[in-house]
């Protein structure tokens, strides 16, 4: 999300990239096909999925926020080549707005960039103390009940 991305930005000087994906079933097909595709030329030069391809040289973690399941873009783990975390919208949602749905399921810009920010500690590339920071910033309560579970 670009709005996590400027708060990266702008609360920490912390530069991301955001990337689109149109279709992570797609991506998944690539990679199984690439992974088929090696299994049966072991003699040859291995190929490499289409997304390994577009963020192998990438430094930093990987997270996926969407709208649906975490299970949907969690099809693409196996062909990412940093740390990778998914949020998506597991359980029921009592959301009248997308806002309000985004909030609840924790993949509004707030907790995209605190998952950003502790993959980044996870990675040692930034201290617990700033993962801690932005929560208290962004008003997260990290005793709040898991979404998947209310």
């Amino acid at each position: 999300m670009r709005a996590a991305a400027e708060l990266l930005k702008e609360d920490f000087e912390i530069a991301s990239d955001v990337w689109s994906v149109t279709s992570f079933n797609e991506l998944a097909r690539d990679g199984q096909h690439v992974d088929r595709w090696n299994r049966l030329h072991p003699d040859d030069s291995p190929k490499k999925a289409y997304i390994t391809e577009c963020l192998e040289k990438q430094q930093g973690p990987v997270v996926s926020s969407t709208d649906y399941m975490k299970l949907f873009s969690e099809q693409v783990r196996a062909f990412i080549p940093q740390t990778f975390v998914t949020l998506g919208t597991d359980g029921y949602g009592r959301s009248d707005t997308r806002e309000k749905l985004r909030s609840h399921f924790e993949v509004d810009r707030y907790h995209v960039a605190v998952t950003a920010l502790s993959a980044l500690a996870q990675d040692g590339e930034v201290k617990k103390d700033v993962v801690l920071e932005a929560m208290r910033k962004y008003g997260i309560d990290r005793n709040k009940t898991n979404p998947v579970l209310s």
